[in-house]
């Protein structure tokens, strides 16, 4: 996010941010597909730089007139070991996903100064493919894919808080989902940043995403966490 005071305005008053993220993110919680019992995952941030197969993350955000425009994308995947059941055995797990989000956000009062804090909403849409080759330990091999994607609505905040003119703070939070798609979906982000110039910035910090999901014989009940990084182009 960035701070409305610090960005080179356009002509029409507005501000515009592009970037690239980086999310070193772990996965832990409980998959399962086309009723088979829910495989265990457990990959730390660490080990997810051994079972990442690819991924590319970005947003835009537009700032003017008390209002927020922002929104993300993010494709990722990995390859991995499970658990799975209670009677034992083992899975290999391979999950894409796709995730996007758009918000709206609306410029709060607040007595700080350098600071801008918005209430926003939106929706998040969330896809997974997801591969299991499970290996039981009473039964035979059994290979099982499913597909799934949904819409959640989201309802948070985002705050921009300038340290000084180089180093700022940036945090987003929001929940979702209420029944509707997901039973509910949590995600938060913290970041401090610098300004390298007017126009490029970077920011490093941590996101965490928690979505539980179930619909028919899928399964989705899981947290991705881990460290986050942004470069950020400004106009």
């Amino acid at each position: 996010m960035s701070d409305p005071n610090g960005l080179v305005a356009a002509d029409s008053g507005w501000k515009y941010q592009v970037t690239l993220d980086g999310w070193l993110a772990g996965l832990n919680g409980d998959v399962g597909i086309r009723g088979l019992p829910a495989a265990g995952v457990d990959v730390s941030p660490l080990d997810v730089l051994g079972d990442l197969d690819g991924a590319f993350a970005g947003s835009f955000q537009a700032v003017g007139d008390s209002w927020l425009l922002y929104s993300d994308f993010m494709w990722s995947k990995i390859s991995t070991d499970a658990e799975f059941g209670r009677r034992g055995g083992t899975a290999d797990f391979e999950q894409t996903q796709i995730l996007f989000t758009a918000l709206v956000g609306y410029e709060l009062p607040v007595n700080v100064d350098n600071m801008q804090l918005y209430a926003t909403g939106g929706l998040r849409y969330q896809h997974y493919d997801v591969d299991l080759s499970i290996d039981p330990a009473l039964f035979p091999t059994i290979d099982r894919s499913g597909s799934k994607g949904w819409v959640d609505p989201v309802v948070g905040a985002a705050l921009h808080y300038d340290i000084n003119d180089k180093w700022f703070v940036d945090v987003m939070a929001d929940v979702g989902g209420f029944g509707i798609s997901s039973d509910i979906t949590l995600q938060g982000t913290a970041t401090i940043g610098y300004n390298w110039t007017d126009n490029i910035a970077s920011s490093f910090g941590y996101k965490a995403l928690y979505t539980d999901y179930k619909d028919g014989g899928f399964r989705y009940d899981a947290t991705q966490h881990g460290i986050f990084a942004r470069m950020a182009l400004k106009f």
